[in-house]
């Protein structure tokens, strides 16, 4: 259910900071338990879904942004918030799922694959593969989707003038997280939604 939650800590510059995103975007803030659904859905195993906004419109895949909060590794009372920005429908986007990072050390990025069982995916364009890494548990399938649209639109959601991320992609979503909590304002996830937006359509034009 849809409603509007009372504001609270007016003097919290978060919370103000994600007033200002909900009011560009027009998103509409959900409640405990749809919090709690995404939670589940998204297989998340510690912490919570917190701040869930949506934005549904007709023809376009729901826009979800939402922070992962979870108990900080070196803090035994703190927290660690992580913006994420989804979109989600109600079809499959990618078969099979993959998720993009920007490139660092060769080493670092095959760690990245080894770690989830997937492998490092080389789409033959040098510029792009030696920015971003893709890894993917069924790689030639994965590298296929790679087209240059959706090449481009990656490098944009993982370009310098946004914080530093991981784009994932598989099931019905598709979705960037944040590596680090971001301080207020909060405005640079309105480009992060658009130009997730654009990868979107890039990837559906792929599969045609």
């Amino acid at each position: 259910m849809f409603f509007r939650r009372r504001r609270r800590d007016p003097d919290d510059p978060q919370a103000q900071a994600w007033r200002e995103l909900a009011d560009a975007l027009e998103l509409t803030r959900l409640d405990d338990a749809a919090e709690e659904e995404l939670r589940a859905e998204l297989a998340v195993d510690t912490g919570r879904v917190a701040r869930l906004h949506a934005l549904r419109r007709e023809g376009q895949p729901e826009l979800l942004v939402f922070e992962h909060v979870r108990p900080h590794p070196g803090h035994r009372r703190g927290e660690e918030r992580r913006a994420r920005v989804l979109l989600r429908s109600d079809e499959d986007v990618a078969e099979p799922a993959w998720r993009a990072f920007p490139a660092g050390h060769p080493l670092l990025a095959s760690l990245q694959a080894s770690r989830s069982g997937g492998h490092l995916i080389e789409t033959g364009d040098a510029a792009f593969d030696g920015a971003v890494g893709v890894v993917a548990r069924d790689p030639e399938p994965a590298a296929a989707r790679m087209t240059g649209p959706v090449r481009t639109a990656l490098l944009q959601l993982l370009a310098d003038d946004l914080p530093e991320a991981t784009v994932t992609c598989g099931g019905r979503h598709l979705a960037w997280r944040a590596h680090a909590q971001l301080d207020p304002p909060c405005d640079r996830l309105d480009r992060v939604a658009s130009r997730l937006l654009a990868a979107w359509a890039a990837l559906a034009a792929s599969r045609r």
